[in-house]
């Protein structure tokens, strides 16, 4: 096999990759954060909680995400065009909404930890730090700073159709990348931020059956925490492959082996597959790790069902009564002494 017949093989199975886990994040996707948002945002236990309204906000995150970039991969592969190559507007555009969406994701990760150690804390005066008024301040923050990010990529974004073609070429914003944003705000900083304030919650939900509160808050703080720790599990497993294969990436000079850049275009692929599974799996993932969550759904699945199945029958339901025949009761006038007929109503 000849270095051309190599490379061009390299790209085929690239554009492969990203057509089958793009299609499959973005169906799996959107029917996770669909039914954690239905679930959360119905069941009155989770209402005006501080910790599923952080789990809401993600999932809003995650669909735009998803439907932003996936969508690009597999209309790419469908036309056999790749818009972000073509169109320099596009490029910048889903380079800066990805980095918007991804980060406000991976931002709210982290204040769902710090708000979950904040309500399972037992001094009253950081528990009292739990709130939603808290909780719209920090969702507030994390649109913030990812957005100040997005404007970045947005600014920095070119098409180069000899390497990588939409991505970031300047050499100031390649070293602001590979020493700070992919190593430390992408990386290090969420772990330990995610990490620390997640085992500290696990350690005061150990702690909080010798506290004096309602089992039904017990049960939810412990719930929640769990979903929480596999949360970060999660992040930290698919979010490390893409990190890596960023820097290395990044640190490719432009112009290099185009063997080289085929290998890293197939590594980066990998990368952001795995990272996007982080974002469409929730639901699953909670699923799995919480018996209580399960029950919950299976609840709300029947009492849905229950009720569509009462709507489809409410109508000859409904028709049948009013073709009831309902005689009339006969009352005595106290008047003229002669029975007569009043209305009975239902």
């Amino acid at each position: 096999m000849t270095l051309n017949s190599t490379i061009a093989y390299l790209r085929d199975v690239t554009d492969e990759v990203r057509f089958i886990f793009g299609l499959f994040n973005l169906v799996v996707g959107l029917i996770s954060n669909l039914s954690l948002i239905i679930i959360l945002t119905n069941l009155k236990i989770f209402r005006k909680t501080p910790s599923s309204f952080y789990l809401v906000a993600e999932s809003y995150s995650n669909i735009g995400l998803l439907i932003f970039v996936c969508s690009s991969y597999i209309s790419a592969n469908i036309f056999r065009v790749d818009p972000t190559i073509v169109s320099l507007q596009w490029c910048k555009f889903r380079y800066g909404f990805n980095q918007v969406f991804g980060l406000c994701s991976l931002f709210i990760i982290c204040f769902t930890t710090i708000d979950q150690y904040f309500s399972t804390n037992h001094r009253y005066a950081i528990r009292q730090l739990s709130t939603m008024k808290c909780a719209y301040l920090f969702l507030i923050i994390a649109l913030l700073l990812s957005s100040s990010h997005g404007i970045l990529f947005y600014i920095y974004a070119l098409i180069d159709q000899s390497s990588f073609g939409c991505s970031i070429y300047d050499a100031m914003m390649k070293k602001y990348l590979s020493y700070f944003y992919f190593p430390v705000l992408s990386n290090a900083l969420p772990i330990l931020i995610t990490m620390t304030f997640s085992l500290l919650s696990y350690r005061n939900v150990r702690r909080i059956v010798r506290r004096q509160i309602p089992i039904r808050r017990r049960r939810l703080d412990q719930q929640l925490t769990s979903m929480i720790l596999i949360r970060v599990v999660s992040m930290i497993f698919f979010g490390l492959p893409y990190i890596i294969t960023s820097l290395y990436r990044l640190n490719i000079p432009v112009g290099d082996n185009t063997l080289t850049t085929a290998v890293a275009a197939l590594l980066t692929a990998l990368g952001y597959s795995l990272l996007y599974a982080n974002f469409s799996i929730n639901f699953y993932l909670f699923l799995i790790v919480s018996v209580r969550f399960r029950c919950q759904v299976k609840h709300f699945i029947r009492k849905v069902s229950h009720d569509f199945y009462h709507v489809l029958r409410a109508p000859s339901h409904i028709e049948f009564r009013n073709n009831q025949v309902v005689p009339h009761a006969l009352v005595r006038n106290t008047l003229t002494g002669e029975l007569t007929n009043e209305k009975t109503f239902q």
